[in-house]
């Protein structure tokens, strides 16, 4: 064998390596984000308008913030079903608060309400993590239930119709603003990607979180605090749930008990396309934005040429479907 062919070969090894270490980390997320791209793009010239993108940017702030909380539950092996329904219960109690203050005083409305939101996040969390991480039920049964919970109380507290009369300054600063031309909602997300790329990546419960979804067993031998870490990694996804809940009523403008129910769905399909594995210990927050603005790009441009709604609907179970096996073949190449 010639010196030529020994340094080709040796060059295609390295090459297939690093295909393969990618897929690891990433599936196929980034090609697919760039073919959607360049094919919405073709189809539709007002997709890569700047009007858009300051819509797309202001969407996938919603679903990227809920795809970072989802993304503290699968961290650790469990899953959230009740971030929508938290999403919508947040926003009735948020609303519901707001509006029976005085409309004399709308920036005591405004923080009153915003607090009880995110009450109802603290205390949605606290419960999921007494049940899965104390009783040892399944994350998947309990926040299911909490879920039907939820959703009934945000239909009885409403009566099942919008709540009104919120101060025209709760939308006018929090939902419809910019800071230096980046959409308020959008502004949160960027925070609160740093803040979770901080936990996971440099902090000791980041770590904790990946060594429980590994393998809780040999983390609990190793010193790991396993309730604390599940105890915190699920009230902070429930929390940053109600957070979506207080934007959204803001860029409503009224409480909505209907809101949220898409939650489940594509914060996991999301979650899973970033990378985030559904089996723990594995993922990064980048993956998980990636997967967010993979799906917000996909709604947007199918509603642009205009895409039926239950087609839409067709590719959102293929694309889970997709995902859980991508998932399973990161895996297989990760242990092989």
């Amino acid at each position: 064998m010639t010196t030529s062919q020994l340094v080709a070969g040796s060059t295609l090894g390295r090459l297939k390596g690093h295909a393969r270490q990618q897929f690891v980390v990433w599936g196929i997320l980034p090609v697919l984000l760039v073919v959607l791209i360049v094919t919405f793009a073709i189809m539709e010239p007002r997709f890569l308008s700047a009007a858009n993108i300051l819509n797309v940017a202001r969407q996938v702030s919603f679903l990227g913030i809920i795809t970072i909380g989802q993304m503290f539950y699968l961290v650790t092996q469990n899953y959230d079903l009740s971030n929508g329904a938290t999403v919508a219960l947040s926003s009735i109690v948020c609303a519901s608060v707001m509006a029976g203050q005085p409309q004399s005083s709308p920036a005591l409305a405004i923080l009153l309400g915003c607090g009880a939101g995110l009450v109802i996040g603290l205390v949605v969390g606290l419960i999921n993590s007494t049940l899965i991480a104390d009783l040892r039920i399944s994350s998947f049964i309990v926040t299911l239930g909490v879920s039907s919970v939820s959703t009934g109380l945000a239909l009885m507290i409403s009566g099942g119709v919008p709540i009104t009369g919120l101060p025209g300054e709760f939308s006018r600063y929090f939902g419809t603003s910019t800071l230096a031309g980046i959409p308020f909602p959008t502004a949160v997300m960027i925070v609160i990607l740093a803040i979770a790329y901080v936990v996971f990546t440099w902090t000791p419960m980041g770590r904790h979180a990946y060594a429980v979804g590994g393998n809780e067993s040999a983390a609990f031998h190793s010193g790991v605090n396993v309730k604390l870490t599940l105890s915190v990694m699920m009230v902070s996804g429930s929390l940053l749930a109600a957070l979506v809940g207080v934007m959204i009523t803001a860029r409503v403008g009224t409480g909505e008990a209907n809101i949220g129910v898409q939650y489940p769905l594509l914060s996991i399909i999301a979650a899973v396309l970033g990378g985030i594995s559904l089996y723990g210990g594995a993922g990064r927050v980048s993956g998980a934005f990636m997967g967010a603005l993979f799906i917000v790009l996909l709604s947007n441009g199918m509603d642009m040429i205009r895409v039926q709604s239950y087609v839409q609907l067709i590719l959102l179970g293929a694309l889970l479907v997709s995902a859980l096996i991508i998932d399973r073949l990161r895996i297989r190449t990760r242990l092989a």
